[in-house]
């Protein structure tokens, strides 16, 4: 790992370089949200974002819809499964929240299975992460050890932190040892002391905070606290906003689509919501047919400090509170069971 301070212009026009090789994607736009997107050329970049609604692992690395197979009758029956992507894509100013929940999409599609498409796509994908100069309202990153900096730079080549007119740049992986070429001055003890104030700095202005120490067993005590139903029946709609936004969430649905005469057709994968009615029903009935019980999976699945995976699986980014139409916010109810 090297640490050096570049000139911005520098390391820019060493971003736009990689066009040659790379798709290029990152946080673009000014007018109402900033958005990550294609870009063609580093100038289109809004670095100093807050926040995004949609984060960048589940649109360039977890495709939110992706093609199975198709399939067409003939003599016999014939299965095509769409290449392997083997586009290289290089996606930067992404925040430790997003680099920690793409992390958390490793565990699901790298586990136990080795998703194909998943897997070529990170494979993939050059990450240069973006330790954030501000939080928005609705982060509790630093509760659950997400935020604002990015620790020991896990998840990423390329690690930036802000500094006014140029970046502290940490090469983190092999491939950016040998990619990034640009020259600057080495980063000692002054310049990372100065990034530690920095960081200090933003930890100071985030606000909302959850003390998420034994969570899993407040949970499992607290199944039928009111604070389910009564959150259920004053201001859940079951949107699903809380989970399209979410990082983390993983859960698909398998369709398949046939034309007229059933003689071709095509199999897809697309994101799915647990707070949709119909996530639930198998031969026999609904086991989460009340909407609380809903609400309820949804919170208690981020929130638990062990998880699934064994981690939390919240990364703290805030979204789902923000993009939620009347302001659920699962860390006054995860405090409200703890108040009991």
């Amino acid at each position: 790992m090297t640490k050096r301070l570049v000139i911005k212009e520098a390391f820019f026009t060493w971003l736009d370089s990689l066009r040659k090789d790379y798709r290029l994607f990152g946080p673009a736009g000014r007018e109402i949200q900033t958005a990550f997107r294609e870009i063609s050329s580093s100038e289109e970049l809004t670095m100093g974002y807050a926040s995004t609604m949609l984060s960048p692992g589940k649109l360039f690395i977890y495709k939110p819809k992706e093609e199975l197979f198709t399939f067409r009758a003939e003599k016999e029956i014939f299965i095509d499964a769409p290449p392997v992507p083997g586009e290289k894509q290089a996606i930067v100013g992404v925040h430790p929240c997003d680099t920690n929940a793409i992390l958390y999409l490793d565990r699901t599609f790298l586990g136990g299975y080795r998703d194909p498409y998943y897997e070529a796509r990170r494979k993939n994908s050059f990450i240069i992460s973006l330790n954030c100069s501000a939080a928005s309202q609705n982060c509790f990153c630093s509760s659950v050890g997400s935020g604002p900096f990015l620790k020991a730079g896990e998840g990423c080549d390329i690690l930036l932190t802000d500094f006014d007119d140029m970046y502290l740049v940490e090469t983190i992986s092999r491939r950016a040892e040998e990619l990034f070429n640009v020259r600057g001055k080495a980063a000692g003890r002054k310049e990372l002391n100065i990034k530690s104030e920095k960081e200090l700095s933003v930890l100071g202005t985030i606000e909302k905070k959850v003390d998420v120490r034994g969570l899993d067993r407040l949970f499992r005590a607290n199944m039928d606290h009111p604070v389910w139903q009564r959150t259920a029946e004053e201001r859940c709609l079951s949107c699903s906003n809380c989970v399209m936004v979410c990082p983390t969430c993983f859960c698909y649905n398998v369709v398949d689509e046939s034309s007229i005469d059933l003689m071709s057709g095509r199999r897809l994968r697309h994101l799915d919501a647990c707070q949709d009615m119909r996530f639930a029903e198998v031969y026999g009935g609904n086991f989460r047919q009340q909407r609380a019980a809903r609400l309820r999976q949804f919170v208690t699945h981020k929130m638990n400090q062990t998880g699934q995976y064994g981690v939390i699986g919240t990364v703290g980014c805030g979204r789902c509170i923000t993009w939620c139409p009347t302001g659920i916010d699962l860390t006054e109810m995860t405090k409200e069971i703890q108040g009991t």
